[in-house]
């Protein structure tokens, strides 16, 4: 069997198989070099990447550092891992903090120089206030449904005794009755209010004796309301033949008159949409309301020779005001009244008129209100006879008011909350010896304040003549 040959390829073909195999080759070889130039770029752009980072990040400490050099503040501290105090214990140090400075809106009220002294035995809002005829008591009316009556014979005693009296509902004034140890308040009820009269009675011989209900009248305004603060009490004269009564205003419609056995007595209307306000000169002879109305009415209570009651007339009404009137004042004297209304305008009036004939009262002092445009006072009290002096309340300040040409002398932050009563002692009181002596008038401030060491307060504060002028006292 012949063996084949293979034939020798041509030097074309060898070049073509060298050619073919270089290419090969070179194939492998560009694609191991591709590889290791893309790891090498690689590698490149994280290096490069890593050291932009860091030259940022040493451009901006670099900046923070100029800057902190500019301000004169150190560099700010590596944060603590550790956890700092919460919002509550940072308050609380706060609040130690003020109280250690004596910086408290109480510490600045008892610093005035007219503050006398401050009750703090109140668990809730003091709704009414009202002085004994002879300056020696002081009777509250509180949300807690208690009555509280203080002896006031040194009212600079930072702890005098007083007495308790349980009342069956949330009294919203108080007054006292014909003895000093009677008191009246009127009780809120919807609809039933009540006016009550307590007085202290023994139970069992050898007992102390405790204060109840002598009579309760029920219904008093029908489905209205009694207006809180719309409470007052005048107690029997026998010097100048006047029974004693007490009147309640309620809060939208009527008010009425009772006696002192709890007798009704009158019924006045002030025909408006709501009541804001009930004065009751001192001695009981003028009655009047501020109303939703501009004006304001004023009634007689009208007595025989015997001193018996024979009548409640309309006897006057004060028109002037552009808006309703928020709150009302009648002096000691019965010569003026003063009124404050909504359209801004504080006004006093000269009431000593013949209003038989019908001669009307005439506005002696007319001014803006020092408040902010919208505002008005929500309480006024006339001072001592002679003083030419108006106290009056925005919120828990009060303000001191000259009547001859509507100065504002004093501005008093008297309490943080709202003021719900101002009323002046009828008498001048002697300081103690330790407060210098000193003889002065003394008006009490109540208010729904919340304090920390006893609940709602009532204020006292005093002010004394010299050389015909009202000026503030030495602090005591």
């Amino acid at each position: 069997m012949a063996t084949e040959t293979a034939a020798p390829l041509s030097q074309t073909s060898q070049i073509v198989l060298a050619v073919a195999g270089t290419s090969v080759v070179l194939f492998f070889g560009y694609l191991v070099y591709g590889l290791v130039s893309c790891l090498r770029n690689a590698a490149r752009l994280l290096t490069a990447s890593s050291n932009g980072k860091g030259r940022s990040k040493s451009t901006k400490q670099q900046q923070a550092k100029a800057k902190g050099s500019d301000t004169d503040e150190p560099p700010a501290a590596a944060p603590s891992k550790e956890r700092g105090p919460d919002l509550k214990t940072l308050i609380k140090a706060e609040k130690n903090a003020s109280k250690k400075k004596g910086t408290t809106k109480e510490d600045l009220m008892a610093t005035h120089e007219l503050w006398v002294n401050t009750l703090k035995d109140h668990a809730d809002t003091v709704h009414g206030l009202a002085w004994s005829r002879d300056g020696q008591l002081l009777a509250t009316a509180c949300e807690d449904m208690t009555l509280r009556i203080f002896d006031m014979s040194d009212v600079s005693s930072k702890n005098p005794k007083f007495k308790r009296v349980r009342t069956a509902r949330i009294p919203l004034g108080v007054g006292f009755g014909d003895s000093p140890d009677a008191v009246a308040a009127t009780l809120r009820g919807t609809p039933d209010a009540l006016v009550a009269l307590y007085q202290p009675m023994v139970k069992q011989p050898g007992e102390a004796p405790t204060y109840d209900a002598k009579w309760t009248v029920g219904n008093v305004h029908g489905k209205d309301t009694a207006l809180a603060g719309g409470m007052a009490s005048v107690p029997s004269d026998v010097a100048v033949g006047r029974r004693g009564y007490i009147v309640s205003l309620s809060a939208k419609k009527e008010g009425k008159v009772y006696d002192m056995q709890g007798r009704e007595l009158a019924v006045f209307e002030p025909n408006a949409l709501a009541n804001h306000d009930l004065a009751v000169s001192p001695d009981g002879r003028f009655i009047s309301a501020a109303t939703f109305s501009s004006d304001v009415k004023i009634w007689e209570m009208k007595y025989t020779r015997e001193g018996e009651f024979r009548g409640l007339i309309k006897a006057m009404g004060l028109t002037g005001h552009r808006s309703q009137v928020a709150c009302v004042a009648l002096s000691s004297d019965n010569c003026r009244a003063a009124t404050a209304s909504k359209d801004g305008m504080l006004k006093v009036w000269n009431i000593d008129v013949r209003y038989e004939l019908s001669e009307d009262p005439k506005v002696v002092l007319s001014v803006p209100m020092p408040l902010a445009e919208g505002r008005v006072y929500q309480h006024l009290a006339f001072g001592p006879p002679g003083s030419d002096l108006l106290a009056a309340s925005y919120e828990g300040t009060v303000h001191l008011i000259n009547l001859k040409n509507g100065e504002l002398l004093e501005r008093i932050l008297a309490h943080e909350a709202h003021i719900t009563a101002i009323r002046w002692c009828p008498l001048p009181r002697k300081m103690a010896p330790e407060a210098g002596g000193a003889v002065a008038f003394v008006f009490a401030t109540s208010s729904r304040d919340k304090r920390e060491a006893g609940g709602e307060t009532s204020r006292d504060w005093k002010l004394r003549d010299h050389h015909d002028r009202w000026v503030v006292l030495e602090r005591c």
